[in-house]
């Protein structure tokens, strides 16, 4: 668990102005200062350390993170993060549709790496203007779908910054059953959000501690992933090796028949229970002796 030393230092502790609270984070409230609600820190600790062991289990089934923070505090720590771990991120507008009309993203992230190309390849056989209207085209599509160009399937789970500004977003996942960890500042309604995180969203400290928390434990996650997929890869190897290899010949020894003592023989032969092998070569000898051809016998006329 993060050290509740290192959540009063970012300031993770400081609420909005009462006047602007929601009554639902009242559980989560420890209190009030100068007309200033102070959150719970030690609520803080627990409930971050279990969003952060959801997101390990996500990322260990090998599911995608998506990142969502569009506020001005948030969008270096979560470009950062997000870039590290390879996983998508949206940090400018959220496109509606975005997940739950993915089919037309797609399009536009299509356009965006055609357009890209276009001009790496073929920069020379377009004019000044016609080279300032696809670069113009390129940083519009970058700024809607430049962070989600690895999206490529439905995330395991979306990681909100501010909740009440993230609306959308938030609707959208959880119109598809995605999981959604959120951090919720005390003017916030927190209802339905799978995963709160009690905390300042709108200091870039605060914001950091937290993300990069998660980070890590997405990191630590995906990590096991890769671990466990490289066992099941050497295991699948041995298994077909060991199909293949050829059966290995053993070579068989045959004893010898044993041997008679001489003076046992004798005694075996004259008692009729064996043979004189002497007398069976003889035997043997002349019935396969070969017959001279008989000559028959001509007689002289005289």
């Amino acid at each position: 668990m993060i050290d509740i030393k290192e959540l009063l230092k970012a300031g993770v502790h400081f609420g909005h102005k009462t006047c602007k609270w929601s009554p639902k984070m009242a559980p989560f409230i420890w209190g009030a200062k100068n007309k200033i609600h102070l959150i719970d820190i030690s609520k803080t600790a627990i409930l971050l350390q279990r969003s952060a062991d959801f997101l390990k289990q996500v990322t260990s089934e090998g599911k995608l993170v998506l990142w969502v923070g569009t506020k001005k505090a948030a969008q270096k720590t979560i470009i950062s993060t997000a870039a590290e771990l390879k996983m998508p991120y949206v940090v400018h507008r959220w496109v509606g549709g975005t997940l739950s009309n993915f089919s037309e993203i797609k399009k536009a992230i299509t356009r965006l790496l055609h357009l890209r190309d276009a001009l790496n390849k073929s920069a020379s056989r377009f004019t000044k203007k016609e080279a300032s209207v696809i670069q113009k085209e390129i940083a519009r599509l970058e700024k809607n779908v430049g962070g989600i160009l690895n999206l490529t399937s439905k995330p395991g789970a979306v990681v909100v910054i501010d909740a009440q500004k993230e609306r959308a977003a938030i609707k959208e996942a959880l119109s598809l059953g995605i999981p959604v960890v959120a951090m919720i500042d005390t003017n916030t309604d927190p209802a339905g959000i799978n995963f709160v995180i009690p905390a300042n969203d709108d200091a870039t400290k605060s914001i950091d501690v937290i993300i990069n928390y998660l980070g890590q434990a997405v990191k630590a996650g995906h990590e096991e992933y890769e671990l466990n997929n490289q066992a099941k890869i050497e295991e699948s190897r041995a298994k077909s090796k060991k199909a293949t290899t050829p059966v290995e010949t053993v070579a068989v020894e045959v004893a010898a028949a044993p041997t008679i003592d001489e003076n046992l023989q004798k005694e075996l032969i004259q008692a009729g229970i064996i043979g004189d092998e002497d007398e069976s070569s003889k035997e043997r000898k002349k019935t396969t002796r070969p017959t001279a051809p008989v000559r028959k016998r001509t007689t002289s006329k005289g």
